[in-house]
């Protein structure tokens, strides 16, 4: 899109130049008269408390270590534990956060709704980017939580009887050297919960616990265990579904094939070869494992329109048929334990009409929209004079950050950034390029030469701008919100004027954030009149494309974890009408 100097000439005053081509951006004065009014909030769907009882029984035993080649046998029997009980009845209960950010319980025991649950958070502004259920890491009885934030601290609560968390006990830096942490129950045969991580290069490690949470670390250093699991899009683990009392550890590959890897115990290893039992299961955006009061374990299913499913294990690494487990499950941002990566930052479409005036629809997780809202004056934002990006959130907030230039002036949420902006033809917030976990913004000259900006997260503003390269002028657009390639990284969209469409994969590095193109779509996109990436709205953790034709109808393109011209799916038609929009972002 262009963006072009203000006509109102007689509504602007001065703005203090910026040195743009030294990558400066200065304190500028305040901001522009006239400038536009920020839009009011996008409010996103209520919440609704997902369906389904969980399964429970009478306990019994723990179920005896079966002899495998190689596995000792001496000491006390393996049991299958559950790794988030927090109404103490011995099975698992399942955690989740609604789309308001709120927490909410499904007790095994309960037998009403689910019930309010509050996370202590040391930043009352940010939604954790996951949520992992531990297990009791300190003996006390008690579970414990982590929580993941989107600049990569790890840091531990503890679950109590009365549905709320204690403040973080332990917290440690430099987590986002993963793109996955599953929590793994006990691998190693110590009788302590352990964490598996998984490198974005792929490589799998195990944290061992040991004992001292609360007091200490909770992990010992962490040992690597195995390569090539980046070819996996879900891993949960904890549960036993071999048995014989081991948590084993289940994937999924983007074409639905499910894996077991069977946990040895601690004996020369920690995890068996996989074993392929069974296939189908792209049907689910979401996986998890539950562990009931009798032992027995559940492999938990969402899928696209919120049903979700149960399939019991019935040793051996065998399941039963799936069975109805609730609905509702979409209204969910976030189950905690979920198998995919999580998503953060933006789920939600904006359109601008020929009058200036944006509307929004926030994503629903299962590929579609809300009804629309207004969320600016009548024609605040004419096309002519405001240039508008809708960027993955350069902050701690789960909602997008809305970037806009008038008058040559840079404004971010309302606040005046600084001018000298009116080089660049467009803007596009992608998402956290460096690895820092806050979203960044690229832009793109006169010259068709494509700048970084990395967010300064915390306050407003960005840093000096980096030259990622020029000869973009091959593209008729830019565009990207999050993770197409399944990594855990954003990535840029480019669609050539061939109509060709490429992925540039994110590096995570500010200096280099792309790696070299990769076509994802043969010649014909330059069929939809409008393009826009609006997050992750399938509830899977990639970004979808949404693109309109000339008739008004707007279709889903969301990514499947494969590679190449693999990366779509077959899209899915979303509605009509949508002609009423000049620009969508």
């Amino acid at each position: 899109m262009s963006f072009t100097r203000s006509q109102r000439s007689g509504r602007i005053a001065a703005c203090t130049a910026v040195a743009v081509a030294a990558g400066m951006l200065l304190a500028g004065p305040a901001a522009a008269d006239g400038a536009p009014k920020p839009p009011t909030k996008v409010v996103k769907p209520a919440d609704k408390r997902a369906g389904g009882t969980l399964p429970k029984s009478a306990p019994v035993a723990g179920t005896q270590k079966l002899q495998r080649s190689g596995q000792a046998t001496e000491g006390s029997a393996a049991v299958n534990r559950p790794r988030f009980d927090v109404d103490s009845d011995g099975a698992d209960d399942i955690l989740y956060r609604g789309n308001s950010g709120s927490y909410y319980l499904k007790a095994s025991s309960a037998t009403g709704a689910d019930t309010d649950f509050f996370m202590e958070r040391s930043d009352p502004n940010e939604d954790f980017k996951d949520v992992i259920p531990a297990g009791d890491l300190n003996g006390n009885g008690r579970p414990e939580l982590l929580q993941l934030s989107i600049t990569g601290k790890l840091s531990m609560v503890e679950a109590t009887s009365a549905y709320y968390t204690s403040t973080a006990q332990w917290s440690s830096g430099g987590w986002n050297a993963y793109n996955k942490l599953i929590a793994a129950g006990d691998l190693n045969g110590d009788g302590r919960p352990d964490l598996l991580a998984r490198a974005h290069n792929g490589t799998l490690y195990l944290y061992p616990g040991n004992g001292r949470a609360g007091a200490d670390t909770p992990y010992g250093d962490r040992i690597e265990i195995g390569t090539g699991w980046a070819k996996f899009d879900q891993i949960t683990a904890g549960a036993d579904f071999s048995g014989d009392g081991i948590p084993d550890v289940m994937a999924t590959l983007p074409n639905g094939e499910l894996y077991i890897y069977n946990g040895t115990g601690g004996v020369n290893s920690f995890l068996y070869d996989g074993e392929h039992i069974g296939n189908g299961w792209t049907t689910y955006n979401q996986i998890s494992t539950l562990v009931s009061n009798n032992g027995s374990s559940y492999v938990f299913g969402r899928d696209l329109s919120g049903q979700a499913y149960l399939y019991q294990g019935l040793g051996a690494g065998r399941l039963a048929d799936r069975f109805d487990f609730g609905k509702n499950w979409n209204h969910q941002a976030l189950i905690v334990g979920q198998g995919g990566i999580p998503a953060h930052g933006k789920s939600e479409l904006w359109g601008r009409t020929g009058e200036g005036t944006l509307f929004a629809y926030a994503g629903q997780n299962n590929g579609n929209f809300t009804d629309r809202q207004q969320i600016s004056d009548d024609g605040g934002f004419p096309a002519n004079e405001v240039g508008i990006s809708l960027a993955s959130s350069v902050n701690t907030s789960s909602f997008p950050s809305m970037l806009w230039t008038y008058g040559g002036g840079l404004y971010q949420e309302g606040n005046y950034v600084g001018g000298g902006w009116g080089i660049y033809k467009s803007l596009v917030g992608v998402g956290d390029l460096n690895n820092d976990g806050y979203g960044d913004l690229l832009a793109l000259d006169g010259s068709n030469v494509l700048w970084f900006y990395e967010s300064k997260g915390t306050v407003v503003g960005f840093f000096d701008r980096v030259r990622v390269g020029g000869g973009w002028g091959i593209y008729n657009k830019l565009l990207g919100a999050g993770d197409i390639t399944g990594d855990g990284r954003a990535d840029l969209v480019a669609r050539g004027t061939d109509g060709a469409l490429y992925v540039y994969p994110g590096t995570g590095s500010g200096t280099a954030p792309f790696s070299n193109r990769v076509q994802i779509g043969s010649g014909g996109w330059n069929g939809f009149t409008k393009l826009a990436a609006p997050g992750d709205i399938t509830g899977d953790g990639l970004g979808d494309i949404v693109g309109t034709d000339s008739s008004g109808t707007a279709y889903r393109y969301e990514p499947t974890g494969l590679q190449g011209l693999n990366t779509f799916s077959g899209r899915g038609t979303i509605g009509t009408g949508w002609n009423t929009y000049k620009e969508l972002f």
